[in-house]
C-alpha cells in the first residue's frame, strides 16, 4: 500500500502543474480543475492497488481527471436544465441557489498552460506572498506545511493567504 502512496505522492508533486493547468485551460475554472485532480489522485490510489500500477500513471491521472470534469459539466448542465422547475418547486421563504458561471478564459493566448497558470498565480489581485505561496502549491507541488515553513509562518496563516 505503501508503493502505491508513494506513486501516487510522486506523480503529484512531479506532473500535478501541468495537469492542473491543462484542465484550467479546458474547463476555465481553476477550482475545476484542482478538484478534478484531487478527485483522479484519489481514485489512484483505490484502483492502482487492486490494479496495479498503470504504464504512465501521470497519462492515466490525466485521464481520469479529464472525465471528471466532463461529469461535473454534466451535473451542471443537468442542474441548470432543472433549475426552472427546482425554482417552481422551492418554497417562496428559502432563496435560489445562485447558478455558478466560469470565468471567461483571459483573452491572452499563452503557448504553455503552466506559463498561463503562472500569470493566473501571479495575478496582480493577489499579495506578493500569496502569489509565491500559491504557485508553489499548484506549481511547485509543495504542501501548505512546506510552504509555511519556507515563509516561517503558522500553517493556518498560510492557508488562509491562499484560500
Amino acid at each position: 500500500m505503501t508503493d502505491f502512496r508513494s506513486a501516487v505522492e510522486e506523480v503529484f508533486r512531479r506532473e500535478s502543474g501541468r495537469i492542473i493547468a491543462g484542465l484550467i485551460r479546458v474547463s476555465q475554472s481553476f477550482d475545476l480543475a484542482e478538484e478534478a485532480v484531487q478527485d483522479a489522485l484519489a481514485s489512484a490510489l483505490v484502483d492502482w492497488q487492486g490494479n496495479g500500477l498503470p504504464v504512465n500513471p501521470a497519462a492515466w491521472i490525466n485521464a481520469v481527471a479529464h472525465r471528471k470534469l466532463i461529469d461535473y459539466a454534466r451535473r451542471d448542465q443537468t442542474r441548470r436544465s432543472n433549475q426552472d422547475q427546482l425554482l417552481y418547486e422551492t418554497p417562496k421563504s428559502i432563496a435560489p441557489l445562485p447558478v455558478c458561471g466560469h470565468a471567461p478564459a483571459e483573452e491572452m493566448n499563452f503557448p504553455d498552460d503552466r506559463l498561463r497558470l503562472i500569470f493566473t498565480c501571479c495575478h496582480p489581485a493577489l499579495n506578493t506572498e500569496a502569489q509565491v505561496g500559491l504557485t508553489l502549491r499548484t506549481l511547485g507541488g509543495l504542501t501548505t506545511t512546506e510552504i509555511a515553513r519556507a515563509f516561517l509562518l503558522p500553517e493556518p496563516t498560510l492557508a488562509q493567504r491562499l484560500v
